[in-house]
């Protein structure tokens, strides 16, 4: 399975100050690998930001990471320039992150593995998206009928195969 070139690291959806700062929200926020000069790839998050659809690259001017991310691009000046251009996804490039061991992954490998369960060994769905709920992060896995939220925990997924494109969950039971 061959892993995305660029990983995708957050958002901005707004502005900070009057001097074209931009206020990141990072998936990641305690681990950030982002710095001074790192090239950044920006996509619209919808169609009233400027930047363009296919994605354009920025360079990071300045970055301050404290109790937020503040950061100012190459070329933005203005909160203007900055209003326009929000929201707007943010992507990393691979190569910028660390190597991982033979027994890690990122989360974002994640995406798209074909999800089976882990007693059956049934095709249950795909992974389709996942997020951080404060304490862990949750999968979510499009089934045929709908959308289940799962908890990344060993005990609900006991297995993760990122060369054979596949993990194995125990479904949670719903109580009505």
């Amino acid at each position: 399975m061959t892993k995305p070139t660029n990983i995708h690291i957050g958002h901005c959806t707004s502005p900070h100050g009057i001097k074209g700062e931009f206020s990141f929200v990072l998936y990641n926020f305690d681990d950030s690998v982002l710095e001074d000069g790192m090239t950044l790839t920006l996509t619209p998050r919808s169609p009233e930001s400027s930047v363009p659809q296919d994605g354009k690259e920025f360079k990071i001017k300045t970055i301050r990471i404290g109790n937020k991310a503040i950061a100012t691009l190459e070329g933005v000046s203005d909160r203007n320039t900055v209003e326009a251009m929000i929201p707007f996804d943010i992507y990393l490039a691979r190569e910028a992150f660390p190597e991982t061991e033979d027994d890690e992954y990122y989360v974002n490998d994640l995406l798209g593995l074909e999800v089976y369960h882990y007693y059956t060994k049934s095709l249950l769905g795909r992974v389709m998206d996942f997020y951080e709920n404060g304490a862990q992060i949750v999968l979510k896995i499009k089934t045929d009928k709908e959308i289940i939220e799962v908890l990344f925990l060993n005990q609900y997924i006991p297995v993760v195969d990122i060369e054979g494109g596949r993990l194995e969950i125990i479904p949670p039971i719903f109580v009505e």
